[in-house]
């Protein structure tokens, strides 16, 4: 048995109930002068899903004179034989610089986020092959190289 907080009677279930601004336990016979207060359900927990592929991380200080690029999309053939130009990252730089672009604008035009593409020009990030691809057909350069 449990005790109603506004009456004091002793009954075998309590209510709770908003009475004025106090929030009580309350027995059926109180319940009268308020609401009874409903559980607040939690609202189910939202997980939100990478739609890219996760970049690559910046590489150690020593790096190999070639590096490779990985894509989902590619076949695996491809990726085997597909590999950036060393120094991939001052050869953007220059030539956006050439033509006159910041980086904002070369970004909005590759559909890139510009930290994005400052990372890859400082080399602390290597572009993916899909990126790359859009950088040499938009800047008419050449980053990557097929080794046969």
């Amino acid at each position: 048995m449990a005790e109603c907080e506004m009456c004091g009677e002793n009954v075998p279930r309590l209510i709770k109930a908003r009475i004025e601004s106090a929030v009580m336990m309350v027995c059926e016979k109180c319940l009268k002068y308020g609401t009874p207060v409903e559980k607040k359900r939690e609202a189910p927990k939202t997980v939100i899903l990478p739609t890219q592929p996760a970049r690559p991380r910046p590489q150690s200080v020593s790096k190999p004179a070639v590096s490779k690029t990985v894509s989902r999309r590619e076949s695996d053939r491809e990726m085997e034989d597909t590999f950036l130009i060393d120094g991939c990252g001052e050869a953007i730089k220059s030539a956006r610089e050439r033509i006159g672009w910041t980086q904002d604008d070369l970004a909005k035009k590759i559909m890139e986020k510009k930290n994005v593409l400052s990372s890859i020009e400082r080399g602390a990030l290597m572009p993916d092959l899909k990126t790359a691809r859009k950088l040499e057909k938009t800047l008419g350069i050449k980053l990557i190289e097929k080794v046969q």
